[in-house]
């Protein structure tokens, strides 16, 4: 009995922690039975606080318990345990010594030799028989250093269930059969995860049960988790990795309902390699047993199955061949994603997260050491939920190819999701989805006729740092719940600094503040196992948005050749609101350096703790990419210039027009900076392509900007903008050409940067003949040459997003016959057969091969 005593009550508290965790692979364990408990406690009058530290109070008593029932049951195995260590040393001490002496007869008397000699033998196999025995005993306690390694086994890989516990007997049972029976080989070659994997493929429902949970606590573990996946991959062919899939559709009882809920955990980990050609199975699996609930409401829905379902999703979108055979799917997977992103009524505060309900609601209630409530952390899931769907609508309606074109297709059919135009300003990701619908012609003009989306847009447009992703901010909300009292009171200290400043413009939303703490601010050492808990590890890495540069590209996709579309938004945009667009084409570092100085002067005048300051520097100091939203912009400023003929909205060109000078500024600047780059690495191939690509952007939206405000203005105007920017004419043209020499391929990231260029050369020696000579003397019509050698066809296109040209057919000249107008031009001038033999010395300007 006292033999079994610690054996008996680690089975009682095993048996207790196994019906506490008997949904273990759900985000929140018991929160019905939470729910409930508290609406009792309700009842009573008591309030949450109270509530809660009753229930610390019950789990502080728990715990003791547990421990003082752990602690006598070991106490009393080691008594028994010492006990029978002295008692086989004794036994294996006095054999020793009498095999060593051999006194069991009395020498003195010869008469009885042989019966001595009998004595003598039987006495010996006794006392070896007695050593022999206590040798076996020793052999036995290696037990002690397997259950050893089994200890730290169950802590380095999260195995503390009952099911833990279970695995590890199971595979150091089954390996020691295994091992008798002769298989040595792949007895030392079986580790835990291909034992895991081998009882989930089995026929029986117990152990997929048993081994699909151990999967799923073994991957929990951060230290090991890459090295156990290098393993798992190794061991699951295809067959397996198909049986594995398969349990996503396990809902029959409750135990296949915990198989498919450990089976989500566990392809989830599995879902960045999985290819959905090889698995076609797992989109109707996950549309029918993971979001078969979205199209109920959030209070029937089971969050837990939703939410693993879209991050599966969001793994296997980031493939795009995986994108690409959604187009194939029979289901209605696309719609109930779809749905799922209507959770929130954006249009209302009242359900979405707001500044206003961080600072006056949740931050108040973790103060009061309070929990969360649950319909507060229904609407944070909600939030999260359609930040999901949203990411994963805007990777499938961005496919390339015949498969994108349908998937746009489809999702254009239910464009009234869009209709709640407040979830514009919330998710970064919307406004992805409206540049990929845009694409098509007819959906372009379907957004033109929504004045909701125009404004949405444009006010995001016009937006001003910091740009807020909440889906991140949600994630983060859920953990404060688990942060201490100290930074909840820097998170009010933040919001009660922000209410008393004077210069509301140095104050930022709470949102911005959250979204930038650390998980090592959020949450203590002990805690940080709520992050795999909750699954918010990838949320929590989430990157930057920003919605003035998304906007910009919506709004250029939308206006590029629909007049209607240009109309409506410049009905939309003011006068002072068109010259903001106009001067954020400049880069102005200068005053940007500047104004973040200033910031930072008055936060540290503040007294504000380290931590909080760095908090506020990492805000202020991220360097948000300019180069996109400039080029954008400059696009946009184009199509507006360029349809803008009717409806009374010509009073808007003027102000276009003023953006010359600042347009053939930032044309020379960014050939400079080029040409910087080329002398310090000797070579173009030598340059980072991003750098490239970054400013081949910038100079063909901004070359394309400058054609179309030239052509409606005179020399005159060109040259006065020419000297406003202190440029020289010959400079100019020298930064143009170097254009032309630098993108002899274009790609569709910037198709038309030669056209354009093309263009405004044209277009200068047609309006003043004296710039024929000047293009001469900087080796143009050499290069011309070299222009229509490398003539691709792209460039006949304006404008590529997702690999497809927006505008199509559209009757654009090539640009072999742009070059061949521009030397009859150039052929034109008086001392064309002189000029055109010069050439200009060695090293000024250098054919570059892209």
């Amino acid at each position: 009995m006292f033999m079994r005593a610690s054996d008996a009550l680690s089975d009682k508290k095993d048996h207790t922690e196994w019906k506490d965790q008997k949904c273990w692979w759900k985000r929140r364990r018991s929160l019905e039975h939470e729910e409930n408990a508290g609406q009792e406690l309700s009842r009573g009058g008591r309030t949450r606080r109270a509530r809660r530290i009753t229930r610390k109070k019950h789990e502080d008593e728990g715990f003791f318990m547990g421990m003082l029932e752990a602690v006598i049951g070991n106490f009393i195995h080691s008594i028994i345990f010492i006990c029978q260590v002295a008692a086989v040393a004794t036994c294996m001490t006095l054999s020793l010594r009498r095999i060593k002496k051999q006194d069991y007869i009395n020498l003195n008397n010869p008469q009885q030799d042989v019966d001595n000699q009998n004595i003598s033998l039987s006495l010996n196999i006794f006392y070896v028989l007695v050593l022999a025995q206590g040798v076996i005993f020793i052999l036995l306690l290696m037990n002690l250093l397997v259950s050893s390694q089994r200890i730290h086994i169950k802590f380095v890989y999260k195995l503390f269930t009952r099911s833990g516990r279970n695995i590890l007997i199971r595979y150091q049972n089954d390996n020691f059969l295994e091992f008798i029976t002769g298989n040595v080989r792949p007895t030392l070659n079986m580790n835990l995860i291909t034992f895991a994997k081998n009882l989930v493929v089995s026929s029986s429902r117990d152990d997929q049960l048993l081994g699909i949970k151990a999967m799923d606590g073994i991957l929990r573990s951060v230290k090991y988790r890459s090295l156990v996946l290098v393993r798992l991959g190794a061991s699951l062919d295809a067959e397996a990795l198909g049986k594995l899939l398969n349990l996503l559709g396990r809902n029959r009882d409750k135990d296949e309902k915990d198989i498919r809920g450990h089976a989500a955990r566990v392809v989830l980990k599995l879902a960045p390699n999985l290819l959905v050609e090889n698995f076609p199975q797992i989109l109707r699996l996950i549309s029918c047993s993971l979001l078969h609930t979205s199209s109920m409401k959030m209070s029937n829905m089971d969050v837990d199955l939703v939410w693993f379902g879209l991050r599966i999703l969001d793994k296997l979108t980031d493939n795009p061949e995986n994108c690409k055979q959604f187009k194939d799917h029979d289901g209605d997977l696309l719609s109930k994603i779809i749905d799922l992103t209507n959770l929130c009524d954006h249009g209302s505060t009242r359900n979405t997260i707001s500044d206003s309900w961080i600072e006056q609601e949740i931050i108040p209630l973790l103060q009061k050491e309070d929990d969360i409530p649950h319909p507060f952390v229904q609407k944070i899931d909600q939030e999260i939920i359609v930040g999901m769907s949203l990411n994963i609508l805007s990777k499938l309606v961005a496919t390339s190819g015949a498969a994108g074109e349908d998937l746009r297709r489809e999702t254009s059919k239910h464009f009234n999701f869009l209709s709640n135009t407040g979830i514009i300003l919330e998710h970064v990701e919307a406004i992805k989805v409206i540049s990929c619908l845009a694409i098509d012609a007819a959906v372009r003009k379907e957004i033109g006729m929504l004045p909701g989306i125009m404004k949405k847009l444009k006010d995001c447009l016009l937006s001003k740092p910091p740009y807020v992703n909440i889906t991140k901010v949600a994630a983060k909300l859920l953990l404060l719940e688990y942060s201490t009292s100290e930074q909840l009171n820097k998170i009010q200290l933040f919001i009660e600094g922000n209410q008393n400043l004077e210069d509301q413009t140095i104050s930022l939303p709470v949102s911005a503040f959250i979204e930038e703490l650390d998980k090592d601010q959020l949450l203590p050492p002990w805690r940080k196992s709520i992050v795999q808990k909750f699954d918010l590890e990838d949320l929590l890495l989430a990157p930057r948005t920003n919605h003035s540069e998304a906007a910009a590209e919506a709004l250029c996709l939308i206006t590029t050749g629909c007049q209607n579309n240009v109309v409506a938004l410049l009905h939309e945009i003011d006068a002072q609101e068109l010259e903001t667009i106009v001067n954020m084409l400049s880069s102005s570092s200068e005053d940007a350096e500047k104004e973040k100085r200033r910031k930072l002067a008055h936060l540290e005048g503040r007294n504000l703790d380290p931590e909080t300051l760095r908090t506020f520097r990492k805000i202020f100091c991220a360097g948000g990419e300019e180069h996109a939203r400039r080029s954008m912009l400059a696009k946009l400023l184009q199509n507006l210039h360029a349809y803008s003929g009717q409806e009374k909205v010509d009073h808007h060109i003027p102000v276009i027009d003023k953006a010359l000078s600042k347009v053939f500024k930032a044309i020379v600047d960014e050939v400079a900076t080029l040409e910087n780059a080329l002398s310090t690495n000797g070579n173009l191939s030598q340059i980072k392509d991003d750098l490239q690509i970054k400013g081949g952007r910038v100079l063909e939206s901004f070359m394309g900007l400058s054609v179309q405000i030239c052509r409606s203005v005179d020399a005159n105007y060109f040259a006065k903008a020419l000297v406003d920017v202190h440029l020289k004419l010959d400079t100019f043209v020298q930064k143009l050409k170097k254009i032309l020499e630098l993108f002899r391929s274009p790609t569709t990231d910037f198709p038309s940067i030669r056209r354009s260029t093309l263009e405004l050369m044209t277009w200068m020696v047609k309006n003043n003949g004296s710039y024929r000579d000047v293009l001469l003397q900087c080796g143009v019509y050499e290069q011309l040459n070299e222009v229509k050698m490398t003539a691709r066809k792209l460039e006949s296109s304006k404008l590529f997003h997702c690999g497809v040209d927006v505008l199509g057919d559209h009757g654009i000249l090539c640009i072999s016959y742009l070059a061949n107008e521009l030397m009859e031009q150039l052929q034109l001038c008086p001392s064309f057969l002189e000029r055109c033999c010069y050439r200009e010395p060695a090293g000024t300007i250098s054919v570059l091969i892209a």
